[in-house]
């Protein structure tokens, strides 16, 4: 099985980095908790989600197997877009797992809205697959997919888009998409100073470009194309990070292994946070910001930390999430949609 590998507008966004904009009354949760739970049998291609991204009334959801599936909320339609099988147009001319009018192939890992598209990462493990894509609902086909690049954006596991620059964090490394020209442009990997060459999360912060890698955490300035590396030295006590997350001025990174660190801009370096909800050792999928919380994707329920308040507390499926293990967070207009393996949970917040 996959590990989970590891919204925004142009300027951030997400490889399991969030910042959005809906607002919900703060404070703590009210129980018992509010879900609506989305499975194969309502219209997912597939149980194991691993992205979520919500454009207004749309949701997509990334899959493992299943490719990528789109539900209208207010039409209730469900539409799924798959690899498998036979093209979905008959006129695609493509061969196999190489369709010219669709997503690149169905184990979909991440997913970035942008201005006039949607950007889908996907991720293969044999010969011919995987790579990039992007959706755009008004061009005739609506599918773009992308060359991997000399294989080194294969098996993608962030995104971040950055006006008219793509970046795709790989397992290989760090590869620039000139969005305006769709042609590949540079590549970086620890050869050029990157702190490792799994690129778990991006981030883009003005002229930096923070990278949560298998070896730490890399700061690029896109400027100078300076590096700088954090690792142990620099406060990370475990140097696996599945995500970086931007907090109003503060930022968060998440380890695998379950730590939590903010970033300290004076002194720069990494402080550990100590979490103090029952959850606090579980290993971390991605992490996910809202005007008022921050949700912690764990491996065995979610994590919540109070912005005004300071205070923690968690929900698991013993509090109604379908599974407990947590992939992927999106925030939409009052809830907030999971991506479990075992499908999509929606918790409804001031019910």
């Amino acid at each position: 099985m996959m590990k989970r590998l590891g919204i925004l507008g142009i300027m951030i966004l997400f490889s399991s980095i969030y910042l959005l904009g809906y607002q919900a009354e703060a404070g703590p949760l009210k129980k018992p908790l509010s879900f609506q739970h989305f499975t194969p049998k309502e219209g997912l291609s597939s149980e194991m989600v691993y992205a979520v991204a919500v454009q207004g009334e749309e949701i997509w959801f990334g899959t493992y197997g299943g490719g990528a599936t789109l539900y209208d909320k207010t039409k209730k339609v469900w539409k799924a877009y798959t690899t498998k099988g036979e093209p979905m147009d008959k006129a695609d001319d493509g061969q196999s797992i190489k369709w010219k009018n669709l997503l690149s192939y169905n184990h979909v890992s991440i997913i970035v809205p942008d201005v006039d598209r949607t950007w889908f990462g996907t991720y293969f493990y044999g010969f011919g697959g995987g790579g990039i894509s992007y959706y755009q609902s008004q061009k005739t086909p609506p599918w773009k997919p992308f060359n991997t690049n000399n294989d080194r954006a294969k098996k993608v596991v962030s995104i971040a888009v950055d006006g008219e620059t793509v970046w795709v964090g790989s397992e290989k490394g760090l590869s620039l998409l000139d969005r305006r020209t769709e042609s590949w442009k540079v590549f970086y990997s620890t050869q050029n100073g990157l702190s490792g060459n799994f690129v778990n999360a991006t981030l883009v912060q003005g002229d930096a470009l923070w990278l949560g890698t298998n070896g730490g955490i890399s700061r690029f300035h896109k400027i100078k194309k300076t590096w700088k590396t954090y690792s142990q030295k620099e406060g990370l006590t475990e140097t696996e990070i599945k995500s970086l997350v931007k907090i109003g001025e503060r930022m968060w990174a998440g380890g695998i292994g379950g730590s939590l660190f903010e970033y300290d801009q004076a002194g720069d370096r990494w402080k550990k946070i100590e979490a103090a909800d029952p959850l606090k050792n579980g290993g971390i999928q991605a992490l996910m910001a809202t005007r008022d919380r921050v949700f912690v994707c764990r491996d065995n329920g979610v994590s919540l930390y109070d912005l005004s308040t300071g205070q923690w507390e968690s929900f698991s499926a013993a509090d109604g999430l379908l599974s407990n293990s947590v992939f992927y967070a999106a925030e939409d207009r009052n809830s907030i949609w999971f991506g479990t393996d075992k499908g999509a949970s929606r918790l409804l917040l001031n019910q």
